[in-house]
């Protein structure tokens, strides 16, 4: 189901899945989210809310179970999620925020001009 998922949203990657925070609704996994862990930060990787299920507050859910107390969370949002991170306290950031394999992933991707890619960071 996780991998449904994530391939649904054109995420071709599945970490273990111990690795995820999962957002269920009668057995269904309806969201998730992941966090990789730095010395400095974390970088959230990814939050993937089922289609049916966003704007009825899944990934704030989420976010609110994963996101560190003190420490910095960064993402790169696509384009079209950048004004769902600005609600929660993201701000625009730039490229030298994020974790150098996400940034050259990102460089290199096909879908780069569909996807509008945004650096973004929270602190609390």
């Amino acid at each position: 189901m996780l991998q449904a998922l994530l391939a649904d949203n054109e995420m071709d990657y599945v970490d273990p899945i111990e690795d995820f925070v999962l957002a269920k609704q009668d057995g269904e996994i309806v969201g998730c989210a992941r966090m990789e862990e730095y010395p400095e930060f974390a970088m959230l990787r990814p939050l993937v809310v089922a289609k049916p299920f966003r704007n009825r507050g899944v990934g704030r859910l989420i976010l609110e179970q994963i996101l560190p107390g003190k420490r910095p969370v960064v993402v790169v949002a696509r384009g079209e999620s950048a004004g769902f991170y600005s609600s929660i306290g993201f701000t625009d950031a730039n490229w030298q925020a994020i974790p150098i394999h996400q940034a050259d992933e990102c460089a290199s991707c096909p879908d780069r001009s569909e996807c509008r890619p945004q650096p973004m960071i929270h602190r609390r």
